[in-house]
């Protein structure tokens, strides 16, 4: 079978034949999931078996379709494997730092291209897993706009993409929304450059020197950006902002006391199950 999967799906097909007479709209789903991630050789998923992959290992700044990223060519082989022999492959995708709740994800310019992928690898279904344990310190209601409007037309045009992703940068932030799609496009592009995954420490993503770089440019876009929201969305571009303040809170400790009571304050959780003691 080349692959744990074989026994897996075995084992599954003989549960589907069992309850598909009595349950003809029953679906059997599974995992496929890090030991049994790669499709088997020889067996095929019965009709009514439900196939999950989970992104668990993917490099989430390049774009599964690059195949020259070596962390996501093996999940992108795969995808592809399975969408060859069966009917119903789900995707369990993470678009969020699970350790880092509060940084700077830089997916947005990644997961058009992804989800377009997707669709044309016979995947069905998606469950795109972000922050669901508080509200978001980063882009998170962006991204999840913009990852539901991906689900109803995986195939838009990268300028209809950002064309959504610039009408909710206006509606949500104000007036000053150009400045925060300018942080998103230089993040996006500082980011490329290496791959990271959902566990990675910004700074062992990046150097600290990057940030330094780009330290008074990106202070003055996000004040800016506050400066011109009205009082409804003044508190969004603030909130926000704190994946560019958790920077300067990293690279300055007497900035810590304030950012962790900020945080605190509006109940956005540090990590993964974890609001008490902050991950620096």
């Amino acid at each position: 079978e080349g692959s744990p999967s074989g026994n897996w799906i075995r084992f599954l097909n003989k549960i589907a034949e069992e309850l598909e007479d009595e349950y003809p709209d029953l679906l059997i789903d599974t995992l496929a999931y890090k030991h049994t991630q790669a499709p088997p050789k020889i067996t095929k998923p019965h009709k009514n078996v439900c196939v999950r992959l989970c992104s668990i290992k993917c490099c989430f700044t390049h774009p599964l379709s690059d195949t020259t990223c070596p962390e996501g060519k093996k999940f992108h082989d795969d995808i592809v494997g399975w969408g060859k022999i069966c009917n119903n492959v789900h995707v369990w995708d993470y678009t969020t730092n699970f350790h880092y709740y509060i940084s700077t994800f830089a997916n947005l310019d990644v997961i058009r291209d992804n989800m377009r992928f997707y669709a044309e690898n016979n995947v069905v279904s998606m469950f795109p897993q972000g922050n669901s344990q508080s509200v978001s310190g980063e882009f998170g209601e962006l991204r999840t706009y913009l990852l539901a409007k991906l689900m109803w037309n995986p195939y838009m045009t990268e300028e209809e993409y950002y064309d959504l992703m610039n009408e909710f940068l206006e509606a949500y932030y104000g007036d000053g929304w150009a400045y925060i799609r300018m942080y998103i496009d230089k993040t996006s592009e500082m980011y490329s450059v290496g791959c990271g995954n959902m566990y990675m420490h910004p700074f062992n993503r990046l150097p600290a020197e990057r940030f330094i770089e780009m330290q008074q440019v990106f202070t003055e876009w996000w004040e800016r950006a506050e400066a011109l929201a009205d009082a409804d969305r003044k508190d969004n571009v603030h909130r926000s902002s704190l994946q560019w303040r958790f920077f300067l809170a990293r690279l300055d400790r007497n900035l810590q006391p304030a950012f962790i009571q900020e945080v605190k304050d509006y109940g956005i959780f540090w990590s993964e199950g974890n609001l008490e003691n902050p991950r620096w």
